[in-house]
């Protein structure tokens, strides 16, 4: 998954998992603040990453990223954990939500990627 993606994943599935807008994520890996945000009402989400100036957003389960022009599959699996694919890249992901902060496992780069809101 394009890092970039991978950062509107996590803002999308911290925002849903707190019931409220993220205004920024904090990617551990590349050690920088992400200019994104993501806006949650109910199953919908709405969001923008300013880096790219492209929106991403849907219904749960169907996502679609606009700078891609690809849909990501992220379904909500309860207790703060996400499954996903994305279309992009052809590759399934998986997310944990504690509080404010995102653990994806990415299948197709086989790593671990944190984040935080």
């Amino acid at each position: 998954m394009k890092s970039n993606v991978r950062a509107a994943v996590a803002a999308m599935a911290i925002a849903h998992a707190r019931g409220r807008s993220v205004s920024s994520v904090y990617d551990y890996k590349n050690s920088c603040h992400v200019n994104i945000s993501a806006n949650v009402s109910g199953n919908t989400i709405n969001g923008y990453d300013y880096g790219s100036s492209c929106h991403f957003g849907g219904s749960f389960p169907g996502m679609y990223h606009y700078g891609t022009g690809k849909h990501i599959d992220l379904n909500i699996t309860g207790g703060g954990k996400y499954s996903g694919y994305d279309y992009d890249t052809s590759s399934h992901f998986e997310v944990t939500v504690r509080g404010n902060n995102a653990d994806i496992y990415d299948y197709g780069e086989s790593a671990h990627f944190s984040y935080s809101a």
